[in-house]
């Protein structure tokens, strides 16, 4: 068998990255295309691989946050439906996510914009309330690594064993280590068995330094669930079945950042309320942003009670939610 000839060795030889990539061909791949404006067939080209394999190189990049696209969601807000919506919610801002976008869960794209947004909305002395749910777990971690460390992030109602993979203290403990800000838990269970057990909880020095602090709110953060067909709260365990039958029984339709209301806004409280941990809703409403994430046509009548209970005056919803509110709110 013949030696292969040297033009053979120089054409199945590849380039190896220049040193300061450290061997790595994502990186390199990225640097050129991002930084100095390759095409992908120039690329190729540079590093002796096919075209297919740089646009490889380059989903990896995105895909490990070697690089990140920034597009600014702020502009979603001057969009008819968002004015619209807007409008007839009595909203301060409005954000409404297009349809047609990717296969993933809908609270996972909508968690997805509600991260971007938070990251353009917040500022360096921020001190942000969480609550719990799915999309706000979503958002948490969707967010880009930040430097905030005169940020607190603190929960705004007591914890759950029972909602594990969105518990309150893991959203907001995952929102504070994105930003890299202070997170500051509460050290009490969410619902306690009688409401004796609540006053005297409420009354411990280190529990009302917590709601001191909830005072201080610059903006809110949470979620919204509905009541009809399976729900959050029962799915989670935060509630028994005969529970949600006394909201719904007294018309409640929905359920977010700790009270329950219905159609038309008005606050429906039960006996469970006296045992619930969260923060007042006359401090809760005083908050200057309250943000709510949340969509899904299951959730229309939830949203629109919510909003007539006037405990959002930000809501970032998809296309379709937001086309079936503006049809029913007047």
């Amino acid at each position: 068998m013949r030696a292969p000839r040297a033009a053979d060795k120089t054409e199945r030889r590849k380039p190896s990255p220049p040193m300061q990539f450290g061997a790595d061909q994502a990186l390199w791949a990225a640097w050129l295309y991002y930084e100095e404006g390759l095409k992908q067939d120039e690329i190729a080209e540079r590093l002796g691989i096919s075209r297919a394999s740089v646009f490889n190189l380059l989903q990896k990049a995105r895909e490990e946050r070697i690089v990140t696209i920034t597009i600014d969601p702020t502009r979603l807000e001057r969009a008819d439906l968002s004015v619209e919506l807007k409008e007839k919610g009595g909203l301060l801002e409005c954000y409404v996510l297009p349809a047609g976008g990717s296969a993933a869960a809908l609270y996972d794209r909508i968690g997805l914009l509600g991260a971007r947004i938070l990251e353009h909305k917040i500022e360096d002395d921020d001190v942000i309330g969480v609550a719990w749910g799915r999309t706000v777990m979503s958002l948490s971690k969707a967010l880009s690594p930040a430097n905030k460390p005169g940020v607190t992030v603190a929960q705004v109602t007591g914890s759950s064993i029972a909602t594990y993979d969105f518990s309150p203290e893991l959203c907001t403990s995952n929102i504070a280590a994105r930003l890299n800000a202070r997170c500051v838990n509460l050290h009490a269970p969410g619902v306690v068995s009688n409401s004796r057990m609540k006053t005297l909880l409420m009354q411990e020095p280190i529990i009302d330094q917590h709601f001191n602090l909830l005072r201080q709110c610059t903006k809110t953060l949470f979620g919204v669930t509905h009541l009809s067909g399976p729900t959050l709260l029962e799915d989670s365990g935060v509630m028994t079945e005969e529970l949600l039958m006394q909201y719904q029984n007294s018309g409640a339709v929905g359920f977010a950042s700790g009270y329950f209301f219905d159609l038309d806004g008005r606050i429906v409280r039960t006996g469970f309320d006296d045992r619930h941990i969260v923060m007042p809703i006359e401090d809760f409403i005083k908050v200057p942003q309250r943000i709510c994430i949340g969509g899904g046509i299951e959730k229309v009548a939830a949203i629109q009670g919510m909003l007539k209970a006037a405990l959002a005056n930000v809501l970032i919803t998809d296309q379709e939610t937001a086309r079936s509110l503006c049809a029913g709110l007047r």
